[in-house]
């Protein structure tokens, strides 16, 4: 599946959704189609994704691994269930530590904006370029929004690998299992939103916020659900969950798990550590 998530770092509105008729963890509300207009779309994605996700699980050979001084970083990948924002988290993470921590720029075809500069907010890039990366497998992710085409690259991940920094991504689920290498050595992170249960309550009026509260209800519950399809279809390549309260501990709690990995052990497929 090679539909892009395009989570909060693309463009800059806040927002999460569905694009191009495909759930897409963190994806901008200003990217989100109607449901009616997208309906078949949404359909024939889910069929898509159940074909992708009925994959035989077979026994993987583990073994304990922890790195060593000088050895390249592993890579952090972070996958969420609506609501989860992963773009702010891991920006957060990188501007208060930006000598250990960095996170791949995105390709993009579309026109430089006067205030953005070429490496900085995006690798701006030709239709025909990125097409023809595309077709060289070069794109860990890629997806089209307003006849644009968004994508993050693996040199574009290698390249904060190279400055020995620990280099955050955040993906579609699906896209996991391309980055499951030995060269990358992936941790992957899945953050999902705390779903506080709401007190019932007998309304003596209708008010404006008692007419908005079946929208709010079915935005929850597709965030709930958003995240029991993602534990169910990829809980096997999660190696651990974060559940996000609020924005501050959800940072505290990426801090001390990325602390954890450059000083304790984790059960890792014995074909990374294999010479």
């Amino acid at each position: 599946m090679n539909i892009n998530s395009l989570s909060n770092r693309y463009e800059d509105c806040d927002c999460e959704g569905y694009f191009n008729g495909q759930y897409i963890a963190g994806l901008r509300r200003s990217f989100r189609l109607s449901r009616k207009e997208k309906q078949n779309n949404q359909i024939e994605a889910k069929q898509t994704e159940q074909a992708d996700t009925l994959e035989l699980l077979t026994y993987e050979e583990v073994t304990k691994y922890q790195q060593q001084p000088g050895e390249k970083q592993r890579l952090i990948v972070l996958i969420g269930s609506l609501g989860a924002k992963l773009n702010e988290l891991k920006q957060k993470v990188v501007s208060e530590n930006p000598q250990e921590y960095g996170v791949a720029v995105p390709h993009t075809t579309r026109s430089k904006k006067i205030h953005e500069k070429e490496g900085v907010e995006y690798n701006f890039v030709s239709k025909q370029s990125f097409e023809t990366d595309v077709q060289q497998n070069k794109f860990v992710e890629h997806g089209e929004y307003k006849e644009n085409l968004y994508g993050t690259s693996l040199e574009a991940i290698r390249s904060v690998m190279a400055k020995n920094k620990v280099c955050l991504v955040d993906v579609v689920p699906d896209a996991v299992k391309h980055l499951r290498t030995p060269e990358f050595k992936p941790y992957v992170i899945f953050v999902k939103p705390l779903i506080a249960e709401k007190k019932k309550s007998v309304p003596t009026s209708p008010t404006s916020e008692e007419i908005s509260a079946p929208l709010q209800d079915e935005e929850q519950q597709e965030i709930i659900n958003s995240a029991v399809f993602i534990e169910e279809q990829y809980g096997h390549l999660i190696d651990t969950v974060l559940v996000k309260e609020d924005f501050q501990s959800a940072c505290n709690q990426l801090k001390i798990v990325l602390e954890k990995l450059s000083k304790d052990s984790f059960w890792v497929p014995v074909s990374w550590v294999r010479l």
